[in-house]
């Protein structure tokens, strides 16, 4: 600590008592000593507060944008808030013929019986995030997830018809997976899952960026040595675009294979697929230079980093359609592919895309553009401000 205000002080008082104030303008002695030590002692603190600017705003300047941006709110803050939050949405329930135990989609909605959809991200966050509590069991989490399959094998949105889709059962898998999932179950809801993964079962699914990107990662996880992951990747692959008269090594991605409509949020989750997928396959440096070249893209594209939604509408048999509404936390995914590299030139971009994360933030969550609060966007919120955090520890 610097002496400097003490002395300070000290000097004001002495200079006060023996020249600036004459005895003759206090009625009592006492006065005059009194008056002369709060003076003294207000320039000290004066001092003391105008050296501690200069060092206030150089670390305010070496803030990272996300620090900057959210106030006083750190990533274990963040993380905290949103933990707590997620824990006290467990429930356990019967649900028709079943008890259930997990979590519902959407924050809040304490009337639903958990679904499949909540209840993995639920799980995603337990595993994620090391939330340990006794309330919460895993072996029943699990079953309730096995419970909740439709019939023939898998799962599907509470919005989709009666029959398991690859969207969904992949997504589930994983988290499944993370948790412990015992050998022989797995091996049977891989088998199911692959056998959706063909353009003849599912051709409107087989032409989503967004399916295909779920299905690989998982199976990159769960089943590396799936003879289908390497043909999806190839097929993500072969669906970039890249833009006339852009530098060589750059590739985006939009909602199906032959649309050349371009999206961050695609380009993103297209980038994560195939980098995981580079890491288990012996042709893994096809993958990985498709992975960098989506990178690059959203290094120096223009982004659009607004909340997207993408409706999946795949016809049935009697005449109906079976729907799906995947809501993109666009800046999230963003966020998530830019940490794939260490480029100088993407920290920027990075910092934005983070802090645009992080601005939808309140109390531990995330509200969709609808007001909803669903819990696969609190999920990912969070996990791009522990990975960002893990990046620059000055936010942690």
């Amino acid at each position: 600590m610097s002496l400097g205000p003490f002395t300070a002080a000290l000097v004001a008082y002495k200079g006060l008592l023996d020249y600036a104030l004459p005895e003759d303008w206090f009625s009592v002695s006492f006065l005059r000593y009194l008056f002369a030590g709060i003076c003294a002692l207000c320039i000290g603190l004066g001092l003391r507060l105008l050296g501690q600017l200069p060092a206030t705003r150089a670390d305010t300047a070496q803030l990272p944008a996300p620090a900057r941006r959210t106030g006083t709110r750190s990533a274990r803050r963040v993380i905290d808030e949103s933990a707590r939050g997620v824990l006290g949405e467990y429930r356990e329930m019967r649900h028709g013929q079943a008890e259930l135990a997990g979590w519902s989609q959407y924050l809040n909605d304490h009337h639903v019986p958990p679904t499949a959809v909540g209840t993995s991200y639920g799980l995603r966050m337990v595993n994620a995030f090391d939330i340990r509590d006794p309330r919460i069991n895993r072996r029943q989490v699990l079953d309730s997830l096995i419970a909740l399959q439709k019939p023939g094998g898998g799962w599907a949105a509470s919005t989709q018809r009666d029959r398991g889709r690859p969207e969904i059962t992949a997504w589930v898998l994983a988290a499944m997976f993370r948790c412990g999932l015992d050998g022989t179950t797995k091996t049977e809801l891989v088998r199911i899952l692959e056998a959706m993964l063909d353009p003849g079962e599912d051709p409107l699914g087989m032409d989503r960026t967004s399916v295909l990107s779920v299905a690989i990662s998982s199976l990159s996880e769960v089943a590396p040595t799936s003879p289908r992951l390497s043909w999806l990747a190839r097929r993500l692959v072969d669906g970039a675009h890249t833009d006339e008269g852009a530098a060589a090594g750059m590739a985006y991605w939009g909602e199906t294979l032959h649309s050349s409509a371009r999206s961050a949020a695609h380009t993103a989750r297209a980038a994560i697929a195939l980098h995981r997928a580079a890491g288990v396959l012996s042709d893994g440096e096809i993958f990985d230079n498709a992975a960098r070249s989506g990178v690059r893209w959203l290094c120096t594209a223009d982004l659009d980093l607004r909340l997207t939604d993408e409706q999946l509408r795949r016809p049935v048999g009697d005449g109906t359609v079976d729907a799906l509404m995947i809501g993109h936390f666009t800046p999230a995914w963003v966020a998530r592919a830019l940490m794939l590299t260490i480029a100088p030139e993407c920290e920027e971009r990075l910092e934005a895309a983070v802090s645009e994360t992080l601005d939808n933030c309140k109390d531990g969550a995330w509200r969709w553009h609808d007001g909803t609060r669903p819990i696969w966007m609190t999920y990912q919120g969070t996990a791009v401000a522990r990975d960002y955090a893990l990046r620059t520890a000055a936010w942690a």
